[in-house]
This record gives structure tokens, C-alpha cells and sequence, in this order.
């Protein structure tokens, strides 16, 4: 997606797409901008040390080593155990950005002049800012990890279906939810049922795995049948160019971004709260609409004696 001061890019970038002419929101949901890399990096790792900070430290009581492992922990444990999976090396040690934007974010957010930089993360803006680019990395992951899966399982899928389909959606959705089940172990983690991160990389990644690489099931060529006459429109107004329009990854990672950034953007305590949910809230409409129809129970015969 771009070139670093370092030269080093996040696993999502692996593409070089270059869409200086197109939309500011393109740019930043495909993290098709200068540093890139150096800035996603660090506001994930000041969400973590933020996290850590409002949360199980608050009182600035925890050694600082277990503060600090803990908010790395907590902004990078996908990226820290996820590829093992694959039999890959953990990018917090094939990247020396991620483990040292880790040092600076723990360091701005708690050892500051006056905590100052807790303090201005604590504000609405100050939380705005890591939200939205902590998400931007966030949707990366699904697309790239999505990709990486899809790479290596393409040639030997099933014999009931010419793409693979579960590896694609499932590898990612292992990488938000790493965290979860390292911080708070299994049962804790899903006692209440599917947690967010769970239900935004599993819509996100299925929806980006079946547009972008599912080029010869039926699944993939209906899902771009219905939406890509839309999605031409969508990226044309978006300032794509005619190469651009027809880019089936690029459109699904526009909008896998668009997605998960308004989402993040919701669930802020300043709007609908981090409890919201648009799936969640679809099935209470449909578990409402269903009670509706329930007939209510005829009046016994006793009662219609009665009243003759």
C-alpha cells in the first residue's frame, strides 16, 4: 500500500495500490498514507496502554513491567500469537515497529510530564484519534490475514467447493479475538455470548473473502453480481480511476474499512456505547416482530360461564 520511512509495512500490505487521486476516506481505510505503518502501529499500542491505564491500573498501582506486558498484551496478542497457526513468525518480532511503538505508546500514555498524555487521551478527541486509526489497523488485519490464508489453502480446496472457505474467514476472526481469550480466558471471554470483535471479523471477513477471492463459486459470483454494478457507482464517486472501479479486492477493502470504522466510531461511550450492536440489534427486531404474532390465548370456558 506504501512505502515507510523504514520500509517496513504492516502483513496487510502487500499490495501496492496507489490512489493519491481518490478519496481522503479511501486513503485512510486502505492506510494509503505517509507512515502508514509507524502511525497505525502506535495508536494501537496507545489503545492498549489506555486500556490497561482506565481499567486494571487506574490507580497507577501495577509494577510498571506487568502494566507494560499487559497493554502490549492487550494491543497486540493477535499479532503476537495469530500466525502460529500457520507456522509463520510473529510479526512483534519480525517488525521492530510493533514492539516499539508498544515502548512509546505505554510511555505517552503513562510516564508524560504532568500525564499529560493520559490526560489527552482520556478526552473525546484524544480517544478519537486511537479509535479510529487503532481500527484502521484493525481492518488490515482481516483483509491481510484473509489474503494470507486464502494464499496458502487456494490450491487444495475441498471437493464440494472450488475455493476455500472456512481457513479465509477463520484466521482473521482468530486474530481480533486473540486477546480476548488471552486477557480473560475461554469461558470468561464468551460467557455472555458473541463478543463484538467476534461478530465484526466474522461479517467483515466473510464478506471480503467471498468478493475478493472467490472467483469461481456461485457463492462469490452472486455476492458480485448483485453489488458490483453499486459498487462501480460507489468507487466512481469515490474519484477511482477505470482500473480502480473494476478492482474487486480494492472495493472490498473500501468497504470491509468504511464498515468497521463507522462501527468504531458508534460504539464510543459518546454515542451508542460499546454494548451496541447492528446484528444484535437487527435479531431484536426480528425476535419483537415474531412475539408480535403470537395470538393471545383464548378465555377459558370457565370465565365465559361466568359472565353467561
Amino acid at each position: 500500500l506504501l512505502t515507510t520511512s523504514s520500509n517496513s509495512k504492516l502483513p496487510f500490505q502487500h499490495h501496492h495500490f496507489v490512489h493519491n487521486k481518490m478519496n481522503h476516506l479511501v486513503a485512510l481505510v486502505t492506510a494509503d498514507f505517509p507512515y502508514a505503518t509507524e502511525t497505525l502501529c502506535l495508536f494501537m499500542a496507545i489503545q492498549g496502554a489506555m486500556t490497561v491505564r482506565k481499567g486494571a491500573n487506574s490507580k497507577k498501582s501495577m509494577n510498571w513491567f506487568h502494566a507494560f506486558l499487559k497493554s502490549t498484551l492487550t494491543a497486540y496478542s493477535g499479532a503476537a500469537f495469530t500466525n502460529m497457526f500457520m507456522g509463520r513468525p510473529t510479526a512483534m518480532f519480525s517488525n521492530d515497529i510493533f514492539f516499539g511503538a508498544c515502548v512509546i505508546g505505554f510511555v505517552i500514555v503513562n510516564y508524560l510530564p504532568m500525564d499529560i498524555g493520559y490526560h489527552f487521551f482520556n478526552t473525546f478527541l484524544g480517544e478519537a484519534l486511537y479509535t479510529v486509526f487503532s481500527q484502521v489497523f484493525r481492518m488490515g488485519g482481516v483483509t491481510g490475514f484473509s489474503d494470507a490464508a486464502y494464499a496458502a489453502f487456494k490450491d487444495t480446496p475441498s471437493v464440494w467447493y472450488p475455493t476455500p472457505i472456512f481457513g479465509p474467514i477463520l484466521f482473521p476472526v482468530a486474530l481480533g479475538n486473540m486477546g480476548g481469550f488471552f486477557m480473560k480466558g475461554f469461558d470468561a471471554y464468551l460467557e455472555k455470548g458473541m463478543p463484538w470483535l467476534f461478530q465484526q471479523a466474522l461479517a467483515s471477513a466473510t464478506f471480503y473473502h467471498f468478493y475478493a477471492h472467490d472467483a469461481e463459486g456461485y457463492v462469490g459470483q452472486t455476492v458480485r453480481g448483485v453489488v458490483k454494478p453499486l459498487g462501480i457507482a460507489f468507487m466512481t464517486l469515490m474519484g477511482a480511476d477505470e482500473k480502480e472501479r473494476e478492482d474487486d479486492v480494492l472495493f472490498a477493502k473500501v468497504i470491509v474499512g468504511i464498515f468497521m470504522l463507522v462501527m468504531a466510531v458508534v460504539r464510543m461511550p459518546q454515542f451508542l456505547g460499546p454494548s451496541y450492536s447492528p446484528f444484535t440489534a437487527l435479531g431484536g427486531m426480528m425476535n419483537s416482530k415474531k412475539s408480535k404474532k403470537v395470538n393471545v390465548a383464548p378465555k377459558s370456558r370457565k370465565n365465559k360461564a361466568k359472565k353467561q
